[in-house]
């Protein structure tokens, strides 16, 4: 049986995105912005100044933020694609490969000590099946992605 692309196939696969986002939110905002003083994309992009002297652990959490910044840009990369039924190509593949090295670790580090802090890390859990989702969906082949109109 083939699955054709129709516009309830197109609602319901925002709807998903939609709402993984939605319940995500805090756990993209807490990773993108910090904790609210460290601001690790804007010094990555050098608009706030980095502190001469950071520790590891600082170190630690601004790489976190960073690769967060690049994880989400490439998660919703990845979403409009689903959505809109693009087909893969190698490009798309090295952006998903790219977000999961830098997705991986911070949904480890969400899930984990994210959960210990009153379960706000497992507000991630949808956006992080989400993403293992889309990760199979580009990689799998799919010989119907051709649409015959003819």
């Amino acid at each position: 049986m083939e699955k054709e692309y129709t516009g309830a196939t197109f609602v319901k696969r925002f709807l998903i995105s939609l709402g993984s986002l939605i319940i995500g939110s805090p756990c993209f905002f807490i990773g993108i912005v910090g904790d609210g003083k460290a601001f690790p994309v804007l010094r990555f992009l050098r608009i706030l100044p980095m502190p001469e002297n950071m520790d590891g652990k600082q170190i630690f959490y601004f790489t976190l933020g960073v690769m967060a910044f690049f994880a989400t840009i490439i998660l919703f990369i990845m979403m409009f694609g689903w959505i809109f039924n693009v087909s893969s190509n190698r490009f798309l593949k090295i952006l998903v490969v790219i977000g999961c090295c830098c997705g991986l670790p911070n949904a480890f580090v969400c899930l984990t000590i994210g959960s210990m802090l009153m379960g706000v890390g497992l507000l991630i859990l949808p956006a992080t099946l989400l993403a293992c989702h889309l990760t199979t969906w580009y990689f799998e082949s799919r010989p119907d992605d051709v649409i015959d109109r003819s």
